[in-house]
């Protein structure tokens, strides 16, 4: 077999010989003079030397866009701005393209084997874009979503934003401002610090949209290492895919949701140490299982109840800040020591209390995750996450500013409790804090439904490169990720009974992912720089679509790196005696790393020749030897077998454009065979 180098320019074999049709299909699109891709999914295109435009209309992955080169466009564009779009439903044989032929201005489609008879049919016939918006959009109402290769693209600019927004705004805001002011001493100034992480949160958020614009696929960071770092080949992929399936789970707000659910039953708890920590974690698991259950039955339903919740946010948080304003002219308010320090705050309080604002303000990748779902990905991820960020930014600034006008410096900061300021704040606004805890929990709610539903894709992502043991279970089904949810399920359960249930547990736990995240975006935005090369290897004319400015894109990942930089060191230094030490954070966290790369290193180890020769004379690997055999197949490759070129072509559509085959003989057939047959009760069971 012949493979290409990863860092060999993929256009390089686009030439396919005899019966390999499928080779031809690339992960975006065809160059100048090629034939257009059947299933293209994302075709980086603008204005400029072959740029993207930013419409807002999808063509579905069921449609074929027979466009050429330089007026190609993205799957989800306006069609005001296309030629002629000729279209074919499900039914056919996926993995060839179709000539096309100049007509007119318009272009005809030439029959394939295996085109559908739809297209037979019309075949000496020029369709107009008016005949084929009213059908395209007659099909799309009569086709199941179930029935496509890959996930529509049906997320709006609300979805996004609501995806983001939920994320961002859990439960931090009702705990981290009185830890912030603890830090500074300063009301004035602890408010400046929650602008500056809204204006840096901007700035790193940028990094992600030319990701997003770039590779509009799900699965966020795992397409995005693989494409800036391909060598050595697989290797980005199982590190990210390990630190994914080990921390990123639900456990934090399925906890947070729990602990306020049973304060709020019972006013007598001062502390959320009298809490039955046996109690805690049944209703955690009830209400992951309710939550995973719900995208499991209706994604649809799941994404209603994620812009709902958006919505109740809003709400909440703006009525916090009326409260407090109100609350300023009630005797011995905040207001009387606003503008007083409250002793000497030196640099290293300051970057301890940025630190916790960062982690306040993470979650802005989250619609990333779900880019192979969003309409016109460039135009509306880039709306919806300014639009979440800027609204986080303002009502984070206006509820910490309501805090520090009702409450006086003693009670925000107040040690003796670790209910968090929104409690402390609540009676003097409200009366009574009954209402906020359920409120409170009602925002771990609409967290947890975020965070599963974009969690399951990358999951799905993850699986459907049949890297993970049962791939074909855990990639169940396209718009509704049954088998990553039941992943995503497991992982949570398992670090909901393992992990501490107390303050500190649950602070240690939840900035364990946040700490690697971060330093996994660190990686990832580093990966700019080799971006635009590696996307000219085969648009010679492609430019960034949100980074115009060379300078800006020049330094944007130093500021990225060198805020995160200071999360990373400071963040892992113990502060406070008594609690878990936070340098087991990094520790951690390379041992995920290290475990990934054995994963991998054994993958690799089957494929290496020995000097045994079979009876045909031809060298055998390791895997061949004790019977467990590991092939990986690129778009790139020469001779795939046919019973991968289907799997191959749906590669392309997911942005992945590889898959792992594998072979058993001996012991590993029998495993192989009870693990199938496993696999089948299973999913007979749940599917």
């Amino acid at each position: 077999m012949s493979r290409l180098s990863p860092y060999q320019p993929r256009h390089a074999a686009l030439n396919p010989g005899p019966g390999q049709e499928h080779s031809v299909l690339t992960r975006r699109a065809r160059l100048p003079g090629g034939t257009s891709s059947a299933r293209s999914r994302s075709v980086p295109t603008n204005g400029r030397d072959g740029g993207r435009d930013t419409g807002d209309e999808i063509i579905d992955e069921r449609s074929v866009g027979v466009l050429p080169y330089e007026n190609a466009v993205h799957e989800s564009v306006a069609e005001n701005q296309l030629g002629g779009i000729e279209e074919h439903t499900k039914d056919g044989a996926l993995g060839h393209d179709n000539p096309r032929h100049e007509h007119d201005g318009k272009f005809k489609v030439e029959t394939l084997p295996g085109v559908p008879a739809m297209l037979q049919n019309h075949q000496d016939s020029d369709y107009t874009l008016s005949e084929e918006r009213s059908r395209r959009r007659m099909d799309s109402d009569r086709v199941s979503e179930t029935d496509t290769i890959v996930p529509r693209r049906n997320l709006s600019v609300l979805d996004v934003a609501a995806l983001i927004f939920n994320k961002m705004v859990g439960t931090g805001i009702f705990t981290t401002p009185g830890s912030v002011l603890f830090y500074t001493k300063s009301k004035p100034i602890s408010l400046i610090l929650w602008a500056t992480g809204g204006v840096f949160t901007s700035i790193f958020i940028i990094a992600y949209l030319e990701f997003g614009s770039a590779l509009p696929f799900n699965g966020g960071e795992l397409i995005y290492l693989d494409e800036v770092y391909p060598y050595p080949e697989l290797l980005a992929t199982i590190m990210f895919s390990g630190f994914f399936l080990v921390l990123g789970n639900s456990y934090g707000n399925s906890i947070t949701f729990a602990k306020q659910v049973i304060l709020a039953s019972d006013s007598n708890y001062k502390s959320t140490t009298e809490l039955d920590n046996r109690l805690i974690r049944f209703v955690a698991i009830v209400i992951l299982s309710a939550v995973c259950l719900l995208h499991y039955f209706s994604n649809k339903f799941g994404l209603f109840l994620n812009k709902l919740f958006a919505l109740f946010k809003i709400v909440l948080l703006f009525t916090v800040f009326v409260a407090g304003v109100k609350s300023a002219s009630k005797e011995g308010s905040g207001l009387n020591d606003f503008t007083q320090s409250h002793g000497a705050s030196g640099s290293a309080n300051g970057l301890a209390a940025m630190v916790l604002i960062f982690y306040a303000y993470q979650g802005w990748e989250n619609a990333n995750y779900v880019a192979g779902e969003i309409r016109a990905p460039t135009r509306t991820l880039k709306i919806g996450a300014f639009l979440a960020v800027g609204l986080v930014t303002i009502l984070y600034i206006l509820v910490t500013l309501a805090y520090y006008l009702a409450c006086d410096y003693e009670t925000i900061t107040n040690t003796q409790s670790d209910l968090g300021v929104a409690i402390l704040f609540a009676p003097r606004a409200f009366g009574s804090s009954l209402g906020l805890k359920v409120c409170i929990a009602l925002s771990a709610l609409g967290n947890l439904i975020a965070v599963t539903f974009t969690s399951s894709k990358v999951k799905q992502a993850i699986a459907v490169q049949r890297i993970l043991p049962f791939w074909k279970f855990f990639s169940k089904d396209i718009d509704t990720p049954k088998g990553a949810l039941a992943l995503h399920w497991v992982s949570s359960v398992i670090l909901i009974l393992a992990c501490p249930t107390t303050a500190d547990g649950y602070g240690f736990a939840v900035g364990l992912f946040t700490y690697g995240h971060i330093i996994i975006g660190t990686i990832v935005t580093l990966g700019l720089y080799r971006l635009p090369r590696r996307m000219r290897q085969q648009w010679p004319g492609w430019q960034p679509e949100i980074i115009t400015n060379k300078w800006v894109f020049r330094l944007l990942p130093i500021i990225f790196g060198g805020g995160n930089l200071i999360v990373i060191i400071w963040g892992a230094k113990p502060r406070t005696p008594g609690t878990t030490p936070r340098y087991w954070w990094p520790i951690i966290f390379f041992f995920i790393m290290a475990a990934s790369f054995i994963y991998w290193g054994i993958m690799m180890i089957t494929q290496v020749e020995t000097t045994i020769e079979n009876k045909k004379g031809e060298k055998r690997t390791i895997g061949n030897l004790i019977g467990f055999e590991v092939r990986i197949y690129n778009e790139t490759d020469d001779g795939v077998p046919q019973a991968m070129q289907e799997a191959m072509v749906q590669s392309r559509l997911d942005g992945s454009r590889r898959r792992v085959g594998y072979k058993f003989t001996g012991v590993f057939e029998k495993i192989r065979i009870w693990s199938r047959n496993t696999k089948d009760v299973l999913g007979n069971l749940l599917f």
